[in-house]
């Protein structure tokens, strides 16, 4: 990665960072803190001009994609793409056209909405004049006089006669014209005295009285109600009408998605301007290139005469972002790095490390040659029949390559949708390394070994890299110590075995030497700085005494190496060098056996792949044993054979799914847990080239001349 920085003048920046965003290699970053800064570069009027027609063009895509049938397949899942020429997208304009179009879809859409509260509005009308369709009065008819006060609403069904009997207890003068309603309330027309309404009214308020309003209504309930559903009728035929003509403008959609995309890569080619630094007469731009994408960037701006670009490598404290560059076949796999998080510029690239591992633990999570092949036929059917995104092709690279992987560990165990061993031809029995039913035992062995060499390789690597960064010290002391560990504590179990009078050397000499390394014992000394001499060297004496009991405890030496430790660490008390040498000693201990039993758990989580290889053979099985009871012979063999191969297909796509889930997310947490807890941190910053803002549009570039540098 390097630095690139342009220095130019303010007549050419316009062109310039148009070709710099046609060219979509350089990451601009801001620079107004490092560089002159007289005035914001960014033009305003253009600027909000170009938000202005934007969100006219957004609102035409979002409304035209209302009325439009994808012609991709599978639609619902895979978002449709467009392609268009990059100089056709680049010379797109809000022309007048567009500006007919929008105007058009403005007044469909607020006319559509308003026919929409219409049928709100009148809906709410039929449903309120249901239960008064009993009413042979008109509604203009119901007026009040000066002694009379009308109080109209609806009573529940059930509790009318309860509520008629309070009202004529607690009320002399009131009258009730009851309807029968629809549903299960009832109509009621209240007569009461105009003395008596307050009374009337609060003890309707308290028995579920609805009151009903009239406002604006003069016919019949049923007039009104049958006026209603003709206005419903004609606004549904108007819509129609509209939803006609904005699908006969959705033929438009394509324009207008790339126009709402067009917007935005020029609203962020004039926004970008703002990290630009500046003076009366010049403009200053920075940013971040890859190695590959030099040439690029000069083409970009080689017709510039007024325009100076130099590129400089990162300084110590700078922070690039991070472009993975790995070899074509080895891409796919950087799905999984991107997952966890790119690594810090400068920290090791993880992909090739994890590419190996995890193309074993997929193949043993599923472990069958009918499921791979499977597999392998989906993944490329969706990269090469449906028009889906970069990544997701990538992502289906590393399907295929995992299917592959599948395939083999099928092949190895003798699973071939799971059919019985016995049942398989000759040739393929003898293709058998291990039967994971028989051989429980084996396979567990086998998935923990692996764990062994995968963690152990993360600690190989993290002491690469400490050395890699001149931290030898912290390479042997922190990570080779345990490679020393482990190797020991096999020579141990093989010890057991064939040379037993050696198992408690090398127990003794080989944790022991483990503890004062990961204690960093060797280096307590010269820790306690401005120690007088005589100090230093009482922790040195501490340290040889302590490795010389070692050795004597380990090969049956004389014990007096232990009287001499004892006796050094009794000076502890005025030696701060003894002191720091039993403290790292102690500190050792701890993290040996923090390092054993952490690494053994590591070791341990590595027969999940044992399992899930398992339950897919076992779901397998249990798919055929169902496909065997059907009747395939006699006079329901039609049956047989028709719901047999349903359960078949169905079964083993349910068992090929479920265990690509589990194929996926197990190996990614033996990854992420205990391969990259050993050595990776992560947290880079990925690189984002300025470019054209593209959603589901893709851009095609004219082919490069012969002899060119074309992207």
């Amino acid at each position: 990665m390097f630095k690139a920085t342009a220095l130019g003048h303010r007549s050419v920046l316009e062109e310039v960072v148009a070709a710099l965003q046609r060219a979509d290699a350089l990451q601009i970053e801001s620079c107004v803190e490092d560089e002159p800064h007289e005035d914001d570069l960014t033009d305003l009027p253009l600027l909000h001009e170009i938000e202005e027609q934007s969100g006219r063009a957004e609102f035409v895509r979002d409304f035209l994609g209302r009325f439009r049938e994808p012609e991709q397949a599978f639609s619902s899942f895979v978002s449709e793409k467009f392609h268009m020429d990059e100089d056709e997208f680049v010379a797109l304009e809000p022309d007048e056209e567009f500006q007919a179009l929008y105007r058009e879809s403005e007044t469909i859409s607020v006319r559509m909405a308003a026919i929409e509260r219409e049928r709100v509005e009148l809906k709410a009308r039929i449903e309120m004049l249901a239960p008064w369709k009993a009413l042979h009065v008109q509604l203009s008819g119901l007026e009040e006089t000066s002694h009379v006060r009308l109080l109209m609403g609806t009573v529940p069904r059930t509790k009318a006669p309860a509520i008629r009997a309070a009202l004529r207890e607690t009320v002399a003068d009131v009258s009730v014209e009851e309807l029968p309603g629809e549903g299960s309330r009832e109509a009621w027309v209240v007569m009461v005295h105009q003395g008596s309404v307050d009374e009337v009214r609060n003890l309707l308020a308290l028995s579920e009285f609805e009151e009903a309003s009239f406002g604006g209504l003069t016919d019949y309930p049923v007039e009104e109600s049958s006026h209603a559903q003709e206005c419903l009728r004609q606004l549904a035929s108007e819509d129609d009408v509209l939803v006609a003509r904005a699908t006969a403008l959705a033929e438009l959609y394509p324009k207008a998605f790339a126009l709402a995309d067009a917007l935005a890569s020029r609203h962020r080619a004039v926004a970008v301007r703002h990290e630009f630094g500046s003076t009366e007469r010049t403009f200053i731009m920075r940013g971040w290139v890859r190695e590959s994408k030099l040439v690029d960037v000069r083409e970009a701006v080689s017709a510039y005469e007024d325009v100076d670009l130099t590129f400089d490598p990162p300084a110590e404290d700078d922070d690039p972002p991070v472009a993975l560059d790995n070899p074509r076949w080895l891409q796919p796999f950087e799905v999984i790095t991107d997952l966890y998080g790119r690594p810090r510029y400068g920290e090791l690239d993880p992909t090739p490390l994890l590419a190996v591992p995890f193309f074993v633990f997929f193949g043993l999570c599923i472990g069958d040659f009918g499921y791979g092949l499977a597999l392998i036929i989906m993944a490329w059917l969706i990269k090469n029949r449906l028009d889906v995104a970069p990544g997701v092709k990538r992502f289906m690279d590393l399907i295929m390559y995992c299917g592959v992987s599948v395939m083999v560990v099928g092949v190895l165990t003798g699973s071939y949708f799971a059919i019985p061993t016995e049942e398989l031809p000759a040739f393929l029995q003898e293709a058998i390394v291990l039967q994971p039913l028989e051989e429980i035992q084996i396979l567990l062995v086998f998935t923990v070994l692996l764990g062994v060499v995968h963690v152990l390789l993360g600690v190989g690597v993290k002491a690469y890299d400490l050395m890699r960064k001149d931290q030898v010290a912290s390479a042997v002391c922190d990570e080779l110590s345990t490679f020393l560990m482990w190797a020991v504590l096999i020579g141990v179990v093989a010890a057991a075995v064939w040379a037993p009078d050696a198992v408690v050397p090398l127990l003794v000499l080989g944790l022991g030497v483990t503890l004062l390394l990961k204690g960093r014992v060797f280096e307590r000394p010269l820790v306690p700085e401005g120690a007088p001499t005589w100090d230093r060297t009482l922790g040195w004496i501490w340290v040889l005494a302590s490795s010389a009991w070692l050795v004597a405890l380990a090969v049956g030496g004389p014990s007096w190496f232990g009287w001499a430790v004892l006796a050094v660490t009794l000076t502890a008390v005025v030696s701060r060098a003894v002191r720091a040498c039993i403290v790292g000693a102690l500190a050792g201990a701890y993290k040996t056996f923090n390092t054993l039993t952490g690494f053994t758990a590591d070791f341990l989580s590595y027969t999940r792949l044992a399992a899930l290889g398992l339950a897919s053979l076992v779901v397998g099985w249990v798919v055929n044993v169902l496909v065997g009871i059907m009747p395939f012979e006699g006079g329901l063999v039609v049956v047989g054979v028709i719901f047999g191969s349903l359960i078949f297909v169905v079964g083993h796509s349910f068992n090929i799914v479920i265990n690509l889930l589990g194929a996926i997310v197990h190996p990614l947490r033996l990854q992420y847990v205990e391969f990259f807890g050993k050595f990776y941190e992560g947290g880079g910053t990925e690189y984002r080239p300025f470019g054209f803002d593209t959603t589901s549009l893709v851009l095609r570039r004219e082919a490069p001349e012969e002899g060119g540098n074309g992207p």
